[in-house]
């Protein structure tokens, strides 16, 4: 358990792989599909929405076993960070 200690700084040796991503607010964001040296892309599945954001390394508060904790509340990362949403198939 730690909070994320690099207050303006961005840990690139941080593992954040594969962990759930949530809100400020406690709302579930979606889980980690791929991590860089800065940033990380969160992949969500909503009802027939894949929605995918790309967020800075330095919106995180908190990392805690599979869990990753960010600044903003879901409605701002949903505002700033969403970089795409694609409308499911239904089969």
């Amino acid at each position: 358990m730690s909070e994320y200690p690099y207050e303006g700084r961005i840990h690139s040796k941080d593992k954040v792989n594969y962990k759930t991503v949530f809100s400020s607010d406690g709302i579930k964001i979606g889980k980690v599909q791929a991590a860089f040296a800065d940033s990380f892309i969160v992949k969500s599945e909503k009802e027939k929405m894949e929605i995918k954001y790309e967020i800075p390394r330095l919106e995180i508060t908190s990392i805690k076993d599979n869990r990753i904790t960010l600044k903003s509340n879901a409605s701002k990362t949903n505002e700033k960070y969403q970089t795409s949403s694609i409308e499911k198939s239904s089969k």
